[in-house]
């Protein structure tokens, strides 16, 4: 891939990268809980749902999910039915405050790095939208005369190099948040706001098609 190529692609990349969904709420919901250096450091699983997906993509399974009704049905519910479990999880904990997760010389978050990375990870796998992105789009940008795996490499590194900018920028948002959320009904409508922010993402996720 030329280099002129790829600052044509980047830029399309990133502006797909910043485009509100299921992990990026997830990530500014942990720039509320934890920060935003944790809640980045969290996409390391949402990267590697999407290395994965996009490996299906590049052998050619993606198209498979994408064209049977039964498999991105099977893909689709999954995800609905996580979103929904965690938009109801995190409206159920609204009556915790904020100083619950932090502490004198810090924040200290209660669920670890790896609780937290989990969570990316089930986000990203789960969502069949980022199957149609890798099998309708990410195709559309390859150049039929370069070598396709190498292409395939470098739109995968930047596409993973951009989520981590756009977890980045909505951590830093849900950090802000933070900071005027200190009473304990403060933070039990943040809670709230955020559980129904992830169960009606899990209703824009069941009304998703093949199209």
């Amino acid at each position: 891939m030329t280099f002129s190529m790829w600052l044509a692609m980047a830029p399309l990349l990133m502006l797909l990268s910043l485009g509100p969904g299921p992990n990026n709420f997830t990530a500014m919901h942990n720039g509320i809980q934890v920060g935003a250096t944790k809640a980045v450091i969290a996409v390391v699983g949402r990267n590697v749902a999407f290395s994965i997906l996009m490996l299906i993509s590049a052998l050619g399974l993606g198209a498979i999910i994408v064209s049977s009704a039964f498999w991105f049905s099977v893909v689709k519910w999954v995800g609905v039915l996580y979103l929904f479990y965690v938009g109801v999880k995190t409206w159920r904990s609204a009556s915790v405050v904020l100083e619950e997760h932090e502490m004198e010389n810090g924040t200290r978050a209660k669920r670890g790095h790896r609780a937290r990375i989990r969570q990316e990870f089930l986000v990203a796998i789960s969502n069949p939208k980022a199957v149609l992105l890798f099998t309708a789009i990410f195709p559309q940008m390859l150049d039929l005369t370069q070598p396709v795996p190498m292409q395939f490499f470098w739109m995968g590194l930047t596409f993973c190099m951009t989520e981590f900018i756009a977890a980045y920028v909505y951590a830093m948002s849900g950090k802000q948040i933070r900071r005027l959320i200190r009473s304990p009904k403060g933070m039990k409508n943040l809670n709230r706001g955020m559980g129904g922010i992830f169960v009606a993402a899990s209703a824009f996720l069941a009304m998703a098609t093949r199209a």
